[in-house]
């Protein structure tokens, strides 16, 4: 069984290292190869950084398309929520002939979830600037019953790359020590209690630092990360069978990645998914994830 994982960038391993550590406690008995397919165009390009949606569309089409020819998974789950929201446009229809499923559906349990625990809660959503854009859990937690003055959406531009790059928190922090406030400012009166749902996958790595720069303010502070309960996903579409399967991790990427999110990411799996942490250090190079794309992108 071929399983794939994909994000634009290297945010999704926590998901590949939670469904390593999930396949070495429970093992399944089958033979089973999990491929992590960076998304991103370049290191210092992403999705957040073109111009338009329609070339976001077009980028992950040709993604798609070759994923599907060059490796043909069983499964590919797309843990990054810019993609998840940007997949659900009606183009990616002729995709849907194989099991692909996005973060999102994970998140908007846990935020839904969230919200029928709390009902009084106020909630800030922080995500991408593609993700805000799209307004898919505004939506979600808006069509769940949360009223729009208890819903913030906070984008964090640079973030990302900052979590990726240095692992210690100090640049993650220089940056939330901005958007924090700037969240928080955009509700009418200071909220009890707030569920911080962090909208990218990246974010997790940080999670602490997202909690007290909020409880500085906030009494009653929970951080909502759809991480986990995205690899629980992924493992409930494994069937178990008895005997000793194999198991394999490859990381592909159209670009040498740099020295910098080596090492972050490195420390930030540590132990836990010491395969997940070699195939991204001996990363494969593959030019031909996205062939020739129009320009402008």
């Amino acid at each position: 069984m071929r399983i794939g994982i994909t994000d634009s960038g290297t945010g999704g391993l926590s998901v590949c290292a939670e469904v390593e550590a999930g396949l070495r406690q429970a093992p399944t008995g089958q033979d089973i190869e999990v491929l992590y397919l960076n998304a991103a165009l370049q290191d210092d390009y992403s999705y957040n950084a073109m111009p338009s949606r329609e070339a976001k569309l077009e980028a992950f089409d040709r993604f798609l398309q070759n994923v599907r020819d060059r490796y043909r998974p069983d499964i590919l789950f797309i843990a990054c929520n810019s993609l998840s929201v940007l997949f659900e446009d009606p183009c990616f229809d002729p995709y849907r002939d194989i099991p692909i499923e996005g973060i999102v559906e994970a998140g908007a349990a846990q935020l839904t979830r969230a919200l029928d625990k709390h009902p009084a809660s106020s909630f800030i959503v922080f995500a991408t600037p593609t993700t805000v854009e799209e307004g898919t859990y505004l939506k979600i937690l808006q069509q769940h019953g949360a009223s729009g003055a208890q819903v913030v959406q906070q984008a964090c531009p640079g973030l990302p790359d900052a979590i990726s790059n240095d692992f210690s928190g100090a640049q993650a922090r220089e940056l939330l020590n901005h958007y924090v406030p700037e969240a928080l400012s955009r509700f009418d009166s200071m909220p009890a209690r707030v569920q911080a749902f962090l909208g990218c996958t990246h974010y997790g790595y940080q999670a602490g630092v997202f909690a007290d720069l909020l409880a500085r303010t906030v009494d009653q502070v929970d951080v909502l990360n759809p991480n986990r309960a995205a690899a629980t996903d992924i493992l409930g579409r494994i069937q178990a069978i008895p005997g000793q399967g194999k198991l394999s991790y490859r990381f592909i990427s159209p670009y040498a990645v740099p020295d910098k999110p080596l090492r972050s990411l490195s420390h930030y799996l540590g132990d836990k998914a010491p395969a997940t942490v070699a195939a991204l250090q001996g990363f494969e190079l593959d030019t031909g994830l996205y062939g020739k794309l129009a320009s402008g992108l």
